[in-house]
């Protein structure tokens, strides 16, 4: 607002005196005060005014951070579903595709979905095919066999 100094205002308060007289200038400065309280308060409820559009400008800017926000986050969580199941489908699908290969008791591997004669291990579907030879039989049955050895390899040893 304007800037005066005590000096500035004796000079208009003596400058004042002389011009209006001494009996008009009490009633000229209390009627200046009151326009200039009026004045304040408008410029006070101008600035409030200003200020409360500010605020609703940054409430709706917040709002509209907000909304963008959660727009980007439930894209981020159905794509985070989508992958979840795709991984699930995937998971089902190796689940169904795996071969899971067993051990017998007496070393043989058991594979599933192969036939009888080639779930009895190398030792034993060798020794069917090779007839009558008395030493593979006698070392087949050997008790030195280590489970998971062939028995052909015990019979060489």
């Amino acid at each position: 607002m304007l800037d005066l100094g005590w000096t500035e205002i004796l000079i208009i308060m003596v400058l004042g005196l002389l011009v209006i007289g001494p009996k008009e200038l009490p009633k000229l400065v209390r009627t200046i005060g009151k326009w200039r309280g009026k004045m304040s308060a408008y410029a006070r409820d101008f600035q409030r005014s200003i200020e409360d559009v500010a605020d609703v400008t940054e409430v709706d800017a917040i709002k509209k951070e907000i909304a963008e926000a959660n727009r980007e986050l439930n894209e981020a969580k159905r794509d985070l579903s989508e992958q979840t199941a795709s991984i699930n489908e995937d998971m089902r699908g190796a689940a169904k595709d795996s071969t899971f290969v067993g051990f017998n008791s007496d070393g043989s591997v058991t594979e599933p979905g192969a036939p009888a004669s080639a779930n009895k291990g190398n030792g034993e579907a060798q020794s069917d095919a090779s007839g009558d030879q008395g030493e593979n039989n006698s070392a087949a049955q050997s008790p030195e066999t280590k489970p998971g050895e062939s028995r052909e390899n015990s019979a060489n040893v």
